[in-house]
């Protein structure tokens, strides 16, 4: 890693919650890691990590941890059919015998889906300990642990069982990112995009002319992209912390999204299937008369510069998407109505479409319909 990022930290406030947020690379990260590890006074650390990560890379974190307190690390596979209530119990059983306390502190060491299991479990064991996220991926870094909601998926959908629960901090350690696959940095971007396609529709063009379809990106590239996610985030969910009213945008392109990420039982990456259900949303609001031509394909020239795929992978049943679109967990924000969906749509780039006040609308079927076939093919 280039020498001009080696630790830049910075607070992040949304309503009454502010926890710091770090990111580094290098020994100065891991020394400065350990440093406020110590602040907490911890009496023990209980790592959840990724199953899939490197003994070095748990080593790494579990020393740092270490030289401060007593030092226990549970493994978790990061596979989206784990992550479940299930699983968390698990979990509890193994943690609660180590010798917890309400001064313990749980870290997690991974990506989202990881960070969302040990978010949950901090936010449940003895009705919340403390919880530190190290994210390993360029999704969490940028996305997940810019939030307050800790969830596990039901039987039935995704994310419909959780809480809010904040961190005391965020430590981004990029050194994580050397060997991450491309795909998990596009997959990644996709989420940025919709940032920039939803907040911050100024800085699209500085974004158009970072984006690489190869993912090559430097150390300046990710922070950067890091930085401009905080930024758009954070200018949503200042007053908004539980995300109900202005950050209801952060779940653009998710309705569609998660249906297929579902259905794929998360073959399809989580960004790649937002990516795929914000180009869904912005062909449903073309048809509604509320975005332009223009600005529906704005949606896609930054999908292509990123390399990110524009169509469902193929054996994906848009009428599954469109049966599981119903189970969506944004139902109720506002009163249903019998043969529509509710979305999230926009009227223009960084304008969120607002009927009667709320940033749901509801779309009659058939139009979902049309939207989700349109991601069914190349042609638009």
């Amino acid at each position: 890693m280039a020498e001009a990022i080696t630790l830049r930290e910075r607070e992040i406030r949304f309503g009454g919650v502010r926890y710091g947020f770090a990111v580094g690379h290098g020994p100065t990260s891991l020394s400065a890691l350990t440093h406020r590890l110590a602040g907490l006074d911890a009496d023990r650390f209980v790592i959840v990590a990724d199953a899939g990560l490197t003994e070095d890379q748990i080593g790494e974190i579990a020393r740092c941890a270490g030289e401060t307190a007593a030092t226990t690390v549970l493994s978790v596979p990061a596979d989206e059919k784990t992550k479940s209530l299930g699983a968390v119990d698990s979990l509890a059983e193994q943690l609660i015998p180590t010798g917890v306390t309400r001064r313990s502190v749980v870290m997690a060491l991974g990506g989202g889906l990881v960070g969302n299991m040990a978010g949950l479990l901090s936010a449940l064991v003895f009705r919340g300990l403390r919880l530190v996220h190290v994210p390993t991926t360029l999704l969490a870094m940028s996305d997940s642990v810019l939030s307050l909601k800790q969830a596990v998926n039901s039987s039935v959908g995704k994310n419909h069982l959780g809480t809010f629960h904040a961190p005391v901090f965020v430590w981004n350690h990029l050194d994580f990112l050397r060997t991450l696959p491309a795909d998990e940095v596009r997959s990644a971007l996709c989420e940025m995009i919709k940032n920039v396609l939803g907040i911050v529709p100024d800085r699209y063009a500085e974004v158009a002319a970072r984006l690489r379809a190869d993912a090559e990106y430097t150390p300046e590239d990710i922070a950067f992209f890091i930085d401009l996610c905080v930024d758009a985030k954070s200018a949503v969910m200042c007053e908004d912390a539980h995300e109900r009213g202005d950050a209801l945008v952060l779940e653009y392109g998710h309705t569609i999204g998660h249906a297929a990420e579902l259905l794929t039982g998360g073959e399809l990456r989580h960004g790649y299937a937002i990516g795929l259900g914000m180009l869904a949303a912005a062909r449903i609001a073309r048809e509604l008369g509320l975005l332009s031509a223009a600005d529906e394909a704005a949606h896609r020239e930054l999908l292509v510069l990123n390399g990110a795929p524009t169509v469902l992978p193929a054996g994906v049943d848009p009428e599954e998407v469109l049966r599981t679109v119903a189970l969506d967990n944004k139902r109720g924000y506002v009163r249903g109505t019998a043969g529509s969906r509710d979305l999230i749509l926009l009227e223009g780039l960084g304008k969120p479409h607002r009927p009667g006040g709320a940033l749901i609308t509801q779309v009659p079927e058939a139009v979902v319909r049309l939207g989700i076939e349109s991601i069914t093919s190349e042609v638009a």
